[in-house]
């Protein structure tokens, strides 16, 4: 895997002009005039999280797909839904629960694939604490973000817990300082490949409770675009996610050289080869499951859908109990070969 240049300049679109361009995988080679233009919403920062979408843009796979791809940056202060909403982009790759609220408000979506079968948010509790399994927070300390408390109160609920039985303390979205000071004995939330790893470089040992053993499960990585524009552009779709595809099956041949990949590439500034590798390797847990070994790589499951409508309801996230049937599909996805891992 070879580095390249910072990632404000591969953000800058191909040059175009009338190639033969031929289409991965199972698509049918074409004769095309210039390349489709398409944006794509990053689910997140370029890091190993985004590998698939990075190295299918980098090592020509969309090109040959016939697409022309720009890869915009997610992160905080960039909705995908709304860009994809307002046509300045065609493609976001989000999480859950934002598409089950705008559809809650009307919004018309489909979600064709998804990189993750497992939610990677986790409790994260101190090993000292003694908590080994989410109830034993009774009577404990418990950290909240923010941004997670109507998670939180959701996730306490299915405990037979409320806030009332534990004392909180709310902290901003990346604030660990708690936790390893000992003032806290458990976090909520935080990814299982992310601020763990960070705390227990502090010092602290920690265990790590995934959300998903818990009943709020959910696929994030969700490849989403409007409906209007999967009904007119199916056959760009498919060439789209044959060429992600091929982009992830490079990443689980070798999660450690996909770490280096992204580190090594520049594509993000500040990156840590360490903590990329870490996340890379224990990535590959979420990214797979029972029905990705039967059904191949980025495929959805209706059932954890299902839990997590369910849930963004309890957190009045959205104003009705959305029914996932309205915007999933498998068309795209069962017309692409993709690996089975």
């Amino acid at each position: 895997m070879q580095s390249r240049q910072s990632f404000g300049k591969y953000r800058m679109i191909a040059a175009l002009g009338a190639t033969m361009l031929a289409f991965a995988g199972s698509v049918t080679a074409t004769m095309a005039a210039d390349a489709k233009k398409m944006t794509v919403v990053l689910s997140y920062i370029p890091n190993v999280e985004n590998f698939g979408t990075i190295y299918a843009k980098e090592k020509g796979f969309f090109k040959e797909a016939g697409l022309d791809v720009e890869l915009v940056p997610g992160g905080a202060g960039v909705d995908g839904i709304q860009m994809i909403a307002s046509g300045t982009a065609q493609i976001a790759i989000t999480a859950a629960e934002p598409i089950i609220a705008a559809v809650g408000r009307g919004e018309h979506l489909k979600v064709i694939a998804t990189r993750l079968q497992k939610n990677p948010q986790a409790m994260t509790c101190r090993q000292d604490s003694g908590v080994t399994e989410a109830h034993m927070v009774k009577g404990k300390r418990l950290a909240i973000k923010q941004t997670a408390q109507k998670q939180a109160d959701v996730f306490l609920g299915k405990l037979g817990l409320t806030t009332k039985d534990m004392e909180t303390l709310s902290v901003g979205g990346s604030d660990i300082s708690a936790i390893i000071a000992g003032r806290v004995d458990c976090l909520y939330s935080t990814y299982a490949y992310n601020e763990p790893r960070l705390i227990e470089n502090a010092g602290v040992k920690v265990n790590v409770l995934s959300l998903g053993d818990y009943g709020l499960n959910s696929q994030p990585g969700a490849i989403t675009v409007t409906e209007k524009y999967f009904n007119d552009n199916k056959e760009l779709l498919k060439s789209y996610l044959t060429a992600e595809s091929r982009g992830w099956a490079e990443y689980f041949k070798d999660p450690d050289a996909a770490a280096k990949f992204i580190v090594e590439g520049g594509f993000n500034d500040g990156l840590d080869i360490g903590q990329q590798t870490y996340q890379a390797e224990r990535q590959v847990s979420f990214m797979t499951s029972p029905l990705t070994k039967e059904k191949g790589i980025l495929y959805l499951d209706p059932a954890i859908w299902k839990e997590s409508a369910a849930n963004s309801f309890a957190a009045k996230s959205t104003p009705r109990l959305v029914d996932p049937s309205e915007f999933l599909t498998f068309e795209i996805l069962d017309a692409v070969n993709r690996p089975k891992l």
